[in-house]
């Protein structure tokens, strides 16, 4: 069974910012929305230890 799609979510980055993600993602060999999401939990779980 599908997870339903979730609406597109619309992120305007820095252009160096952007050109960053681009790369990084690239060398991971990984999508930029992959790489986001994997930064973004890397940050919450960080945040959630020191609690």
């Amino acid at each position: 069974m599908k997870r339903p799609q979730e609406p597109p979510f619309g992120l305007r980055l820095p252009p160096d910012l952007k050109m960053w993600v681009k790369m990084k993602a690239k060398i991971e060999d990984r999508s930029m929305n992959n790489l986001l999401i994997s930064l973004i939990r890397q940050a919450m779980e960080a945040d959630d230890a020191k609690a």
